[in-house]
């Protein structure tokens, strides 16, 4: 069935897309959903228009087509329900997508359903303080890791790998201030006057950076811009602070387990790289998260050690911090999902109701 008449009528190439849907594919797509200027009502001149459907069945993978019409290109794209849940969850961007696009056309109700459940949900989870401290220290430890790689890794890439990071420092932001980026880089100007809260020169800093061709201010701008937006971070974090709610602690250790197996691999390897990056995650998840549970100076410091290059140090320092992790756990009666082996987890996974 088809929706939003008005901007299809607008267009004879949505008309043609919808045509081939409705002909070929009424059973294989779920959605045809256009986002961006052509919604926006900022489509003029060569602008193109940004469309995306999603499957319904693997056939329906078969209507993708990327073509050029009238000097113009376009991208007629699958995206799957996992990566509109992905988006919903603010593990994959852009947000906007699936927050300002428009359904041309539907299967069924229930897929509009399903899509509108999708939006709420990241709409409650930009409203979930224990979310937004997680993602957003997601994007931030992303702009970090890029950072790292360029001062170690000048190649080709550089000038992008640099740009990359900053998107990535935006989206951070704007989760912050519980909401997502919509129109990114481009019109940096209209994302951050929309937003309460936003580090101090980072506009500045911005516009320095697509200035220049000169690799060590580009390095030094990237790190300020981290800088900003981690004080940001931690600035939310401060205002935040009141009664912990040990329920917080529930699935950590499950998915930070692989952090503290980075760090010893990097020491049975003397894999200096590997194991500051690990030691520095450890680290600042105790600083941001976990001292909020158990106090500062309850953990050990692992940075400290390896900057001795002390691989023996690090091994027992990794090792004291997950014991103290678990003693936390179990003083806290959080339940720790451990399987012993593959028959084991099928089995609980599949009796799992909730």
């Amino acid at each position: 069935m088809q929706r939003n008449h008005e901007l299809i009528e607008r267009s004879d190439l949505l008309a043609i897309i919808l045509e081939k849907i409705e002909t070929s594919y009424a059973e294989d797509v779920s959605l045809l959903v256009c986002y961006g200027s052509y919604v926006t009502g900022e489509y003029a001149g060569m602008s193109d228009i940004d469309f995306f459907f999603v499957p319904g069945t693997n056939r329906g993978y078969a209507l993708e087509h990327q073509f050029i019409l009238n000097g113009i290109g376009y991208d007629l794209w699958p995206v799957s329900w996992e990566r509109l849940k992905g988006l919903s969850t603010l593990e994959q961007q852009p947000a906007s997508m699936l927050m300002d696009g428009e359904v041309l056309y539907a299967a069924s109700e229930d897929d509009l359903r399903r899509l509108e459940q999708l939006k709420i949900n990241l709409t409650e989870n930009l409203k979930n303080d224990a979310v937004v401290r997680k993602m957003s220290a997601k994007y931030i430890e992303k702009a970090k890791a890029v950072l790292f790689d360029l001062q170690n890794h000048a190649g080709e890439a550089f000038f992008v790998d640099a740009i990359q990071s900053v998107e990535s420092l935006l989206v951070a932001i704007a989760i912050l201030n519980g909401t997502y980026v919509k129109k990114g880089l481009k019109r940096i100007d209209q994302e951050l006057d929309r937003l309460s809260r936003a580090p101090a020169g980072f506009r500045e800093n911005y516009a320095a950076l697509i200035r220049t061709d000169n690799k060590a201010d580009v390095l030094q701008i990237v790190h300020e811009l981290i800088l900003g937006t981690d004080e940001l971070w931690k600035a939310g974090i401060d205002q935040g602070m009141g009664e912990v709610d040990p329920a917080q602690l529930a699935g950590f250790y499950e998915e930070f387990k692989s952090t503290y197996n980075k760090l010893l691999r990097a020491c049975d390897e003397k894999e200096y790289a590997a194991a500051y990056y690990a030691a520095f995650m450890i680290d600042r998840e105790t600083q941001s998260f976990l001292t909020r549970h158990a106090g500062s100076g309850t953990f050990p410091k692992i940075l400290p050690e390896v900057l001795k290059d002390e691989y023996d140090a690090i091994r027992t320092g990794c090792l004291a911090h997950e014991g103290q992790l678990l003693d936390l756990l179990k003083k806290n009666d959080v339940e720790i999902k451990i399987y012993q082996d593959r028959n084991e987890f099928r089995q609980r996974f599949l009796e799992k109701t909730t």
